[in-house]
């Protein structure tokens, strides 16, 4: 018999038929209002709300029409289909175990199963899946293609690439294919290899957002961030909802000083932290002026996200009775020419081998450079990890019995976060790289001072804080002032041979458009001074050169250092520097520490975080708190009077000379005996 509502029913699947969504929804309401159990309506309903976007919301009229008509294959396809979409992947599976009993062996619906264990990490059930999927159809491609998505998770790349290989073989078409096996080549540093990939996919569908992400990650590698900046645009005009995507946006926006673009990003981003979306990796708030709050918020999304949770303890067995010396392992990606590589080779260099026997776990690729060489034969033992997936690493770890390990990169470029969530020693200590708390439980500290990191700020940090008495910061002192040797002249520098020099030597990303408004009044008020910065991009400066000259500035009042490859020369012509300006939110770190042992005043706004009060660490541990300023109006103020004063800024530079072999920071010795005697502490406690 006829529906009395038959005309309705035929109007709703005429508006479906030609795409237009909102009137066949609309048109579906009506119906479900007069027979809320009509499975016409019910799916168009469903259907029209997930091609709108609203996958979460298709769950629930889909779910109602198979719960009246569940042995309808269609229908439960479209139901799995919105529960993967939506992310309930463990509802997605029954709903899929039911079409395997109306459809047997059917290797569409094997593999499609087989990706929803992979997203719950279930990945033995996903294999089988694949393998029962490629044994009914060898030549199904995308069964090839998932499970190389698979091995991918699994840090097996070269295994990956020989299965993305075969799914190619079979449809070389297949987008999806080709920029996933370009992931591949990136996590195995065959940068030019996955850019390839990258934009064969994009040859296939120029609109294909993850592509354009995926291809931006690689050529942000390659150091080709202009192009790197255009292909993040175009993804996320596509698809502002892609994971992590905002967050490399706004730092590629940052990195050129493209203020006008990322401020509203920014704000857009805070919210969508306070949603829980993964939208950033942490490192890129470090240089906004987001909360504590919202560092720990952002790092914990991402540690869930990664599916990392630690042991919560040690499995092996073996104490450390004292009687041998402790096994102290440091980790890093930059044990390189980067600062982290310079700044540790001073104090590997001055443990104790009497009393610990230290090594170095390289986490890049090896370069081959004097600092990398340094380190690897002033370690007691070293290895390379970088070719290594985390199980592979962490079952060689584990056989070494290792006392400590220290992480020294936690959410920079080429940290392994998932390793140390296998629990690699008793302790585990995040430490100098990553200004910021790990978001994760598997680390048992992380060391700072209470200028760094005040002890009211304890709560918003995941790690317990493990406190060294005066400056956290191990600055690199193997240089001594006396081998700087002849000051360069002002000319040879491209700077004016009279005149104030204020200087910053931060990253570009690190400047932001409040405190370059300061720089430029500086100059407005001081007459024939200059802002000496490190040199950026073209497109940085650029966009710095405008910025100065709307603020009413002459941009040839900007200058911009070359790149000097040998230390002791820009230790040198640092000196030619009255006064160093530290950017707030994230503060000069190495740079400030360079800048102070070459005599020069660092002047710095304390922050609200770890990384906005690391230089004020540093300058209160070198016993001048004058140069810690609490407000933009007071850093204005006091640069003013230093540069205004000439016998202020000499007194001042007198003090800093003297206190340079008085004061703690630049005791290389007593700190590398205050954090063994740390270490040392946090291992006893551990035994007890």
């Amino acid at each position: 018999m006829a529906q009395p509502y038959a005309p309705l029913v035929q109007q709703m699947l005429l508006d479906f038929q030609n795409q237009r969504l909102e009137p066949a929804e609309r048109m579906a309401q009506s119906i479900l209002r007069i027979n809320p159990k009509d499975l016409t309506a019910l799916q168009v309903q469903g259907l029209a709300m997930a091609m709108g976007g609203r996958i979460a919301e298709a769950v629930v009229p889909l779910t109602r029409a198979a719960q009246l008509d569940p042995k309808n294959p269609e229908l439960l396809t479209n139901l799995a289909k919105a529960q993967h979409g939506a992310g309930l992947f463990a509802e997605a599976i029954q709903t899929f175990e039911k079409l395997k009993r109306l459809i047997p062996n059917n290797p569409q619906i094997l593999t499609d199963m087989g990706t929803a264990y992979a997203k719950l990490k279930l990945y033995d059930k996903a294999s089988s899946c694949y393998e029962r999927a490629i044994e009914i159809q060898p030549d199904y491609f995308l069964a090839w293609s998932n499970r190389g998505n698979l091995l991918a998770d699994l840090q097996q790349p070269l295994e990956a690439i020989a299965s993305f290989d075969k799914a190619l073989t079979f449809n070389p078409h297949y987008p999806e294919t080709w920029t996933n096996k370009g992931n591949s080549y990136f996590y195995q540093g065959q940068l030019e290899e996955a850019l390839a990939c990258h934009q064969q996919a994009l040859n296939l569908d120029p609109n294909y957002a993850e592509a354009l992400s995926n291809c931006a990650n690689a050529l942000t590698a390659l150091k080709r961030h202009e192009e790197a900046l255009e292909h993040n645009k175009k993804s996320f005009a596509l698809r502002p909802d892609h994971p992590y995507l905002l967050g490399n946006l706004l730092s590629g926006e940052q990195s050129f000083c493209n203020w006008k673009s990322d401020y509203p990003k920014v704000n857009l981003l805070f919210n969508l932290i306070e949603k829980k979306s993964q939208v950033t990796i942490p490192f890129h708030l470090l240089s906004t002026i987001a909360s504590l709050q919202l560092q720990k918020l952002c790092a914990e999304i991402f540690v869930l996200d990664k599916g990392l949770t630690g042991a919560t303890s040690f499995p092996a067995t073996k104490p450390n009775t004292g009687a041998q010396k402790i096994k102290l392992a440091y980790f890093s990606a930059d044990f390189c020419d980067h600062p982290v590589g310079i700044l540790m080779e001073s104090l590997i260099r001055g443990h104790d081998r009497t009393q610990f026997e230290v090594y170095g776990y390289f986490l890049n690729q090896s370069c081959g450079d004097s600092i990398e060489n340094n380190l690897l034969n002033i370690f007691d033992k070293t290895c390379n990890l970088f070719n290594l997936s985390d199980s592979q690493a962490a079952d060689l770890l584990i056989k070494e019995n290792l006392d400590i390990v220290v992480d020294l990169n936690v959410h920079t470029a080429g940290g392994r976060l998932a390793l140390f969530s296998k629990r690699l020693a008793p302790i585990q200590i995040n430490y100098l790289g990553y200004a910021g708390t790990s978001g994760a439980d598997f680390y048992d500290c992380l060391i700072a001072d209470q200028v760094a990191i005040p002890p009211e700020d304890q709560p918003h940090y995941t790690e317990k804080i493990a406190y060294l008495p005066h400056s956290f910061f191990p600055v690199d002192t193997s240089i001594a002032p006396a081998q700087f040797g002849v000051l360069p002249t002002r000319s040879s520098q491209g700077l004016p041979d009279t005149g104030f020099i204020f200087a910053c030597f931060n990253n570009s990303y690190k400047i932001s458009p409040e405190i370059f408004t300061v720089w430029t009044e500086l100059l407005k008020q001081v007459p024939g001074s200059v802002l000496w910065l490190s040199k950026a991009s073209p497109k940085a400066i650029e966009n710095l050169q405008k910025e100065a000259q709307v603020r009413g500035v002459d941009p040839s009042r900007l200058v911009f250092a070359t790149r000097i490859s040998a230390r002791v020369d820009h230790l040198s012509r640092l000196r030619l520097a009255d006064l160093f300006l530290d950017t707030p939110n994230y503060n000069a770190h190495a740079t400030a520490a360079d800048a102070l042992w070459a005599g020069v005043p660092v002047l710095t706004i304390l922050g609200h975080t770890f990384a906005g009060r690391v230089a004020a660490s540093q300058v209160s541990a070198l016993g001048l708190p004058e140069l810690i300023v609490h407000s933009d109006g007071e850093y204005l103020a006091k640069a003013l009077e230093l540069a205004q004063h000439p016998e202020r800024l000499k007194e001042l530079k007198e003090r800093l000379e003297k206190n340079r072999y008085q004061t703690p920071l630049f005791n290389t010795k007593q700190y590398i005996k205050d954090l063994e005697g740390l270490y040392e502490s946090l291992l006893q406690r551990h035994s007890s």
